[in-house]
């Protein structure tokens, strides 16, 4: 073992705390009884948030190196008049994007990481950075990222994105904008703590059957009631918890001193059309990514917004599935267990899910100056519309939800936030 391995593996025993965050071993801090069951509070457990604070200082370390390199093999020798989109090409798709694609497997493997929530996370550094070189290769950089060194690390370097104001400079945060992205953490972390009280697959709220478990078995099963309130179900808590991580996050930032977009912007309550779901309010630091790393290259190649928007979301599904097999990425201790801990995905449910959301995203734009359309818009409540746009992708949601919810995905993710439990 060398040092650097040994350095991981200290990292993972001492930082981490990989195998106390592989179970739930807390104790109840308050019981009480409800309808002759009695039921305890579990507080959450502080090592977690230790955790994904030590895991996003290390993302913001790996993602400043890969930004020097890519200042200094793609930006600076455009900005000097000597690079080629060939050789930049080739540094980036032949080196950098590669490197940031393998680096997590060697991550989870040597930190010894089990919690699949911190294996998601160990995913996210080199996933942005696996974008911004592409939106570095074909000069779609912000104006403002592609100024200066110390700009396009700061853009590039945590899992939020950072404002900038029109002058270039990082847009600066006040002590009430910390209180505020606090505030909004504490509030969606207890809104996820409901949720995870009621919906917890080990409740059997959300089932986890044995069926279905190939890729054509989970994309057969028949759109019943109850599979529909499941994936309303998953749905709301995937946007609660991304809203939740994504305030955490926000708050780092802030306490540094930056301001950054807000990730989610209430996408299944708030949202009027597919486009408007998935443009411009699911997951922005993702749709930024995807916009100035495959939509804008394509759009400028081939001048078709429709084949550029294919080509974004069939790259979403992709590396979607890529996160799959870094979170079900086994370490030396799970290769001879069971599941859940254990588990095997099928690929490419995630690749057709995003597939059937770029068809409608098409069908919307085809029919866009349709009479009937505006008519509907104009006459149906929110609410109604609200439910049509949900049911376009809710009754295939378990193409995408499917591996988390039969897994312990939702049950590491709620050791660091408090639950109810029956005892």
């Amino acid at each position: 073992m060398n040092y650097l391995d040994k350095m991981m593996q200290w990292i993972g025993e001492n930082l981490l705390s990989g195998d106390l965050l592989a179970d739930d071993t807390r104790s109840p801090v308050l019981k009480f009884t409800f309808r002759s069951k009695e039921f305890g509070v579990l507080p959450p457990m502080f090592e977690f948030w230790v955790s994904l604070l030590v895991l996003t200082m290390m993302g913001a370390v790996f993602n400043s190196v890969m930004s020097l390199l890519i200042w200094q093999f793609i930006i600076l020798p455009r900005k000097r008049g000597k690079g080629d989109p060939i050789t930049a090409g080739l540094v980036g798709f032949g080196v950098l994007m590669p490197f940031c694609a393998l680096a997590p497997y060697y991550g989870v493997r040597h930190l010894r990481v089990q919690n699949k929530m911190m294996k998601f996370l160990i995913g996210v550094a080199p996933l942005t950075t696996f974008f911004r070189c592409s939106e570095a290769v074909f000069g779609f950089l912000p104006e403002h990222a592609d100024s200066s060194l110390s700009n396009l690390i700061i853009y590039n370097a945590f899992p939020v994105e950072v404002k900038f104001e029109k002058s270039g400079r990082p847009l600066n945060s006040s002590w009430i904008d910390v209180f505020h992205s606090k505030m909004k953490w504490m509030f969606h972390a207890c809104i996820l703590g409901f949720l995870f009280s009621i919906l917890r697959p080990d409740n059997k709220l959300i089932p986890s059957d044995d069926e279905g478990e190939t890729l054509t078995g989970v994309l057969l099963q028949g759109f019943t009631i109850s599979q529909l309130i499941n994936n309303a179900a998953v749905a709301i808590l995937f946007q609660v918890q991304l809203t939740a991580f994504g305030h955490a996050f926000n708050t780092f930032t802030s306490l540094l001193g930056l301001q950054q977009i807000p990730m989610m912007l209430n996408p299944i309550f708030d949202s009027l059309s597919v486009s408007d779901f998935w443009g411009k309010k699911w997951n922005m630091v993702v749709h930024g990514m995807l916009k100035r790393g495959v939509y804008k290259p394509i759009r400028s190649a081939h001048g078709s917004a429709l084949t550029a928007t294919v080509a974004a979301f069939v790259a979403s599904g992709i590396f979607h599935e890529w996160l799959l097999s870094i979170v079900f990425y086994p370490d030396d201790d799970e290769q001879e267990c069971r599941e859940p801990t254990c588990y095997r995905p099928a690929y490419g449910r995630n690749l057709v899910f995003f597939l059937w959301n770029s068809i409608l995203i098409g069908m919307e734009y085809m029919t866009a100056s349709w009479t009937v359309w505006r008519t509907l818009k104009g006459s149906l409540p929110k609410v109604i519309i609200l439910l049509l746009v949900s049911l376009t992708a809710l009754p295939f949601a378990h193409w995408f939800t499917h591996d988390y919810v039969r897994t312990d995905f939702f049950h590491d993710t709620s050791i660091g936030i408090p639950i109810v439990v029956k005892i």
